[in-house]
């Protein structure tokens, strides 16, 4: 099983509280699902975040067995 972040489709976005509503593609070569554990705690672009998944699709990629998850978060940062 191979799974990584798309970090071209990485988008933070901050209300005035500071929450942060992040959105997230990850590729994986099968069907099955994604360690969520991986993308709850990251450390994206010097700041580490305290993520909630609020949301989670797949959809496979056409003529392949990869698979595309988007995952929608919201936390802070810490």
């Amino acid at each position: 099983m191979v799974e990584f972040s798309e970090c071209s489709s990485l988008s933070l976005n901050y209300d005035a509280t500071g929450k942060v509503t992040a959105s997230l593609g990850v590729l994986r070569d099968d069907s099955g699902e994604i360690d969520y554990d991986n993308y709850t705690d990251p450390r994206w672009g010097g700041e580490d975040f305290d993520l909630i998944i609020m949301a989670a699709s797949q959809r496979p990629i056409i003529g392949g067995t990869w698979h595309e998850w988007s995952l929608s978060m919201e936390g802070v940062t810490t």
